[in-house]
């Protein structure tokens, strides 16, 4: 469910501000009218996304908002007065938030976020790098240290909470020492879902005009390393929750996934009896099968 379209930040492998033009969010009544029916109609889970899904509702307030401005609902129309009202609507269904930005986390977002019943413990914040060079090279906007407080502030303040998010490897000029840096972050995170993408050369963007353009070898190679990495952590993760009960929900008869899996991108939880497609179910997981889980 797209809550807002166009971005404002200036990243400099990304064209969507120049296709997209600015952040537009929708009115909160049409967000939550949209919700309700397909909550009547049956469905259980609802992913809300944007171009940036934090930044929603700060382009219609009185007092213009920065592009790195955090949450802050006393200031007007937030993602978190938003989810507020979404919890008041009755029913059993996840709402999922996709595409976050960690410029615009705040403390109100993360409380609001551990309070509601109704929003998945799951968080898809896509980082692009760590190294600080790196960051200011792609225009983040944010640091490593603003990262690394952020990503502690997610666990503890969320418990249980699945952190997702992708890189960008052989963006122009990384050097093997920075990507050494990306590793290492890596490593010591264990994101629970991990994506990495190739750096594409995107026309009409800064970056594409940029020195240091990475061979395809490079970039390839760097990949695979990542992966492969990312790859182990999933596999420890996987096997740390075999034994526990979780909540399911059943997309295909003998296909599901937790509350720690969006749908398409994510893992899945194999199911060895078929179960009620489109509800909700509890189940011990049995083992782990790559980065699938057994039941």
């Amino acid at each position: 469910l797209k809550i807002a379209e166009g971005c404002n930040h200036p990243c400099s492998f990304c064209v969507i501000p120049q296709m997209r033009g600015r952040h537009r969010s929708r009115t909160p009544e049409s967000v939550l009218t949209e919700i309700r029916a397909l909550v009547a109609e049956g469905v259980r889970e609802i992913n809300l996304i944007s171009q940036d899904t934090t930044y929603y509702g700060m382009d219609l307030w009185t007092e213009k908002a920065g592009p790195r401005q955090p949450v802050d609902s006393a200031r007007g129309l937030t993602l978190a007065s938003l989810l507020r009202e979404i919890e008041r609507i009755d029913g059993e269904f996840w709402i999922r938030l996709l595409y976050t930005h960690p410029a615009h986390w705040s403390d109100e977002l993360i409380e609001t976020i551990a309070g509601c019943r109704h929003v998945a413990r799951y968080i898809d914040i896509p980082l692009q790098h760590i190294d600080e060079m790196m960051l200011r090279r792609m225009r983040r906007e944010t640091g490593r240290a603003h990262i690394e407080t952020l990503i502690a502030k997610l666990r503890s303040g969320i418990p249980g909470v699945a952190l997702r998010t992708t890189f960008i490897v052989g963006f122009p000029g990384e050097t093997e020492t920075e990507f050494a840096t990306l590793l290492d972050f890596i490593e010591r995170t264990r994101f629970e879902r991990l994506g990495i993408f190739k750096y594409s050369r995107e026309e009409g963007s800064r970056a594409a005009k940029m020195p240091g353009q990475i061979p395809a070898k490079v970039k390839n190679e760097r990949h695979r390393r990542a992966m492969t990495l990312q790859q182990k952590i999933a596999h420890e993760i996987a096997a740390d929750r075999i034994g526990s009960e979780l909540k399911l929900l059943v997309d295909q008869p003998l296909v599901a996934r937790t509350e720690a899996d969006a749908p398409d991108v994510d893992p899945r939880v194999i199911l060895s009896q078929p179960g009620p497609v489109g509800e909700f179910i509890t189940r011990k997981i049995q083992g782990a099968r790559g980065y699938d889980l057994l039941v």
